[in-house]
């Protein structure tokens, strides 16, 4: 059981020293970037008015 013990307390300790940041620590950044791209492509996009009927290709008999 003592090898099993210092095998773990070995892995928490290398664990701690560990400063890769993982999926679940980046929301807050990750969220802000998502919300200034979404804020910069509201302003970027074009409405259009709808087709005139006469530039239509449908073609009436």
């Amino acid at each position: 059981m003592g090898s099993s013990k210092r095998w773990i307390d070995n892995t928490i300790e290398e664990a701690n020293k560990c400063e890769t940041k993982m999926p679940w620590e980046r929301g807050l950044r990750r969220q802000a970037m998502i919300s200034r791209r979404l804020e910069q492509s509201e302003q970027a996009k074009v409405s259009l008015s709808p087709m005139p009927t006469f530039m239509t290709m449908a073609v009436s008999a």
